[in-house]
This record gives C-alpha cells, sequence and structure tokens, in this order.
C-alpha cells in the first residue's frame, strides 16, 4: 500500500517570486486550497514542500512554498511530481478506494493471471484506466468500468477483469 499519492506535475514557474504551476493529476482541483504541505520525491525520498499561497490560473493551481523564494530556485523543480501523504489525501466515501493502492495488484481474465498493474491515469471524460504490464509483454489499457472490471479484492491484490478481444 502507497503512503504517497501523486497530485500532480510541478509544470511552470509563475512570475519571479517562486511560485509555479500544478499540472494536476488528481480530479479534485479545490483540493489544492486547503493544502498546507506536500513532498517531492527527489532521490527517492519524499521531501516535504510547506505552501504559503494557492492560488488559480486558467484552471491550474499555482503554488508558493516557504522553501523557495525566486524564479531560479523554483525552476530547478519544474517536472517534479508533487505528493500528498495518505494523512492528508482526501477522505473517501464506503465503497471508494485510492487508485493508487492497486497498483502492483495482479490482473485476471477467466481465472487465468494476465498481468499486473502498472499505473493509472483518467482520459478526458474524467474516467480511469488501468495500465496493466501483461505476462507476454504487452501493455493493455483497461477502462474502469463494471462491463469491463469485474471486481477487485483488496485481501488478495486481484482485479479481475472481461478481456475483451481488440483490448
Amino acid at each position: 500500500m502507497l503512503n504517497y499519492f501523486r497530485i500532480g506535475i510541478l509544470s511552470s514557474p509563475h512570475g519571479v517570486r517562486g511560485e509555479i504551476s500544478i499540472y494536476p493529476t488528481t480530479d479534485d482541483l479545490d483540493r489544492f486550497r486547503a493544502l498546507d504541505i506536500c513532498y517531492i520525491l527527489q532521490n527517492g525520498e519524499y521531501i516535504p514542500l510547506h505552501v504559503t499561497g494557492v492560488k488559480y490560473k486558467k484552471n491550474m493551481p499555482v503554488l508558493r512554498f516557504e522553501e523557495y523564494n525566486t524564479l531560479d530556485e523554483i525552476e530547478r523543480l519544474r517536472g517534479a511530481e508533487i505528493y500528498v501523504d495518505r494523512e492528508h489525501a482526501i477522505a473517501l466515501d464506503e465503497g471508494e478506494y485510492y487508485m493508487a493502492d492497486v497498483i502492483g495488484f495482479d490482473v485476471v481474465s477467466d481465472d487465468k493471471r494476465v498481468g499486473t498493474v502498472e499505473d493509472f491515469f483518467d482520459n478526458e471524460a474524467g474516467q480511469s484506466i488501468y495500465v496493466i504490464k501483461c505476462t507476454d509483454g504487452e501493455t493493455k489499457y483497461v477502462l474502469n468500468i463494471p462491463e469491463f472490471v469485474r471486481s477487485i479484492d483488496f485481501d488478495k491484490n486481484i482485479i479481475a477483469i472481461n478481456m475483451v478481444k481488440g483490448m
């Protein structure tokens, strides 16, 4: 189980005082408004950043961090992924789960292992898609809807899918 969740990618500096635009990878843009602390992954270590300002420009969050105050300082972070820890993640309703929690799950179809969940992303319609690394070396993309995802077993770390021709 992951303890950190990616919520965005540091995109481009905004102004000259250390602000930076965020390409969000979360479906809740408002979550940045209440963000006090976040993390970037550097050399395998999660480094905390303290958020001192949040604004939005063209539906993209723009953050300011206590640790960075100039354009040159923040420019070095361009492209870094930004995370929150599990404690500060958005609370879930009954029956919901964090997509990141299924990374590494085995994927089966007709009771036969076909691969492993490698990653996920959301399409333009806001639907989640699993990236499956198949046992034959191929990568397949499975839309997370009942027609394709039959069940998820969190005790056994297994996702059962309906493999259809062309998938």
